[in-house]
């Protein structure tokens, strides 16, 4: 009797151990996953952005500008505090040169190279998967543009 009533202490201590155990393992914290990345408007080029599928920002801005044929405005852009309007704005204005529709002069020229190997920064959105960082440099001279195609689309539908 002795031997049966050691054998259930000895077990209910233990079973009271591995249940200590088991909160002690819920009390733990993980590691909280990092807050979700916050994008600069002003950095955003994209044609299909979040779940609207919408333009961003910039986009929109050049392309009102493009519309309206507000062409000084557009030669303004090319030296804005927005990388992505910036950017926008070079594109434009080298279509618009080479169409004959603007002339530039050699002040916005040396700003289109400034532009063009500028490391600043844009964010590139492709919808809700796919999004990257680049440099203007990057935007200009990159494999790794996914938007180049979109980009060329938006100016050629732009200036006909």
């Amino acid at each position: 009797m002795k031997q049966i009533l050691f054998l259930l202490i000895v077990f209910i201590a233990f079973s009271c151990q591995k249940q200590e155990e088991k909160n002690n393992a819920k009390v733990t914290i993980e590691n909280p996953p990092p807050p979700p990345k916050v994008i600069d408007e002003k950095t955003l080029i994209g044609f299909a952005c979040y779940y609207a599928g919408s333009k961003s920002k910039p986009v929109k801005k050049i392309s009102e500008i493009l519309k309206s044929k507000n062409y000084t405005t557009l030669k303004v852009k090319l030296y804005d505090v927005s990388p992505a309007e910036k950017y926008l704005a070079t594109v434009a204005c080298e279509k618009l040169e080479t169409k004959k529709i603007i002339k530039l002069t050699e002040k916005e020229f040396a700003q289109i190279k400034i532009n063009k190997a500028s490391e600043e920064k844009v964010t590139l959105c492709g919808g809700c998967t796919n999004e990257e960082e680049l440099t203007l440099k990057q935007m200009f001279t990159s494999k790794e543009n996914f938007l180049a195609d979109s980009v060329k689309e938006w100016i050629n539908e732009m200036i006909k």
